[in-house]
């Protein structure tokens, strides 16, 4: 399965933001920042059914590592390596393969994410 392509993000005040009309439809959306030295760390966010919350973490989980995650043909998640169907109510939220909790701030507009938690992580991919 091929993951979903990169979307557009935005880069200013140190920190990446992905506007919420952009993310608002449900469905899996994959974002990633590159590093100043080259590495790209991939993220998700998905709103979650039912509520006015949002599942952010990297595309990546501390079990299967940085194989990413993809949204299926029912609109489930699926973890590419290991297959399993994530309960979309519980991404970010530790635990299992379930993408890597990463700090993020929600406004009325915007999610944001600081560069330094993506520099912080980027161990979890490779170059």
């Amino acid at each position: 399965v091929e993951l979903s392509p990169i979307e557009e993000s935005e880069l200013r005040d140190d920190a990446v933001y992905v506007s919420l009309t952009q993310v608002d439809d449900g469905h899996l959306h994959r974002f990633a920042y590159t590093t100043p030295d080259g590495i790209t760390v991939r993220f998700i966010v998905i709103k979650k059914p039912g509520a006015n919350s949002y599942g952010v973490g990297l595309d990546a989980c501390e079990i299967c590592g940085e194989a990413g995650y993809y949204e299926n043909a029912n609109g489930q998640v699926v973890c590419d390596k290991c297959g399993v169907i994530m309960n979309t109510t519980t991404i970010g939220m530790k635990g299992g393969c379930n993408p890597i909790i990463i700090d993020y701030d929600i406004n009325e507009s915007y999610i944001s994410i600081p560069v330094s938690e993506m520099i912080k992580n980027k161990g979890k991919f490779t170059v």
